[in-house]
């Protein structure tokens, strides 16, 4: 019996999106794919390189209330600076 809720458990986890979607190499794909994809997922956590990790939404309205978005420029294979969607941040005169 424990095996069977084992083997549940790992198929469960096996298909959930949050597992199946990887961590995109944003410096591996074109400019205008990485835009495609953040716009198709609505946001994207990318691998910028050098262990740094960007996270992109594609609209600033998936920011936090406090939060505002302003322009997200990231590598991409053909551009050093892509502008690939939006960067959640802190509004001025919020938080301490």
């Amino acid at each position: 019996m424990r095996n069977v809720l084992l083997l549940s458990a790992a198929l469960i986890l096996a298909a959930s999106p949050a597992v199946a979607q990887e961590t995109p190499r944003s410096a591996t794909m074109s400019c205008t794919a990485v835009g495609a994809l953040v716009q198709q997922r609505g946001q994207v956590v990318f691998d910028t390189g050098g262990g740094e990790l960007s996270r992109v939404v594609s609209n600033p309205s998936l920011c936090d209330a406090a939060d505002g978005g302003a322009p997200s420029w990231i590598p991409s294979q053909d551009q050093s600076q892509c502008l690939a969607g939006y960067r959640c941040q802190e509004r001025s005169g919020h938080g301490n």
